[in-house]
């Protein structure tokens, strides 16, 4: 006699195959351009002069995902990207398309920069300036 209860144990094997194959391609789907958008990064080099074109060394840089409005304020956590070298150059390896605030800053000065990074700009070298 048969159970009218539903029993796990009764699934033959292939319906359970089948039913682990469906919870994995639920649990792979995503929307392809999200994906793609948060894997795709655009590396850059940041370059820092001073007012008169001379490059600045050592100068601390901050990076900061701009807010999408004015109304909805950026919540993330700035990504200090460390000092620039001799040159005045640093390298930003880990940016994503989108708009940042980049912050300057050396000996108590501080300076700030809005940039946008598109996939034209990889691997490209990004000016800034630093007024003392």
């Amino acid at each position: 006699m048969y159970s009218t209860i539903f029993n796990i144990g009764q699934i033959n094997k292939y319906s359970k195959l089948a039913i682990f194959m469906f919870i994995l391609f639920l649990c792979g789907c995503s929307s392809p351009t999200q994906s793609a958008q948060k894997e795709t990064t655009i590396p850059v080099t940041l370059h820092v002069e001073d007012a008169e074109g001379v490059p600045v060394e050592g100068v601390q840089v901050t990076i900061v995902a701009a807010p999408v409005s004015d109304q909805e304020p950026s919540i993330e956590i700035g990504e200090i990207l460390g000092k620039t070298d001799k040159n005045g150059d640093i390298k930003w390896d880990t940016g994503k398309k989108g708009n940042y605030s980049v912050a300057l800053t050396k000996d108590e000065k501080s300076v700030t920069h809005h940039i946008s990074l598109t996939e034209d700009k990889k691997d490209k070298v990004i000016p800034l300036v630093f007024k003392e």
